[in-house]
């Protein structure tokens, strides 16, 4: 009974992500320089540096293999955390910006 429910809610949880990422891309071309205006004023660097670098605690977001997708970066942002991550779900500020905070995460990567 675990097993079929463990799936169903994969499932939806997975439903509710590509709901997050689409309509987020939905609302036009993802804005780097948004996304750094809201890396900013939410706190981001608190925790993962303004040079995105991070610290022990907290990932190295050039390089962190979470900022791999909008899927995974939405899920590690807004619906999950993970470790001392907070969840951004319900900061409407957030969840409408992930697409443009992912821009902006992603234009800093080493290519």
């Amino acid at each position: 009974m675990k097993k079929k429910f463990s799936v169903v809610g994969t499932i939806l949880a997975t439903a509710f992500l590509v709901g997050i990422a689409q309509s987020a891309l939905a609302e036009g071309e993802p804005d780097a320089a948004k996304g750094e205006k809201l890396y900013q004023r939410e706190g981001c660097q608190g925790c993962h540096g303004a040079d995105l670098k991070g610290s022990a605690a907290y990932p190295n977001l050039l390089t962190s293999a979470k900022t791999a997708n909008i899927a995974d970066f939405t899920k590690a942002v807004v619906t999950e955390g993970k470790g001392p991550m907070a969840i951004f779900k319900a900061n409407a500020k957030v969840s409408a910006g992930i697409a443009d905070l992912f821009a902006f995460v992603s234009s800093k990567k080493p290519k």
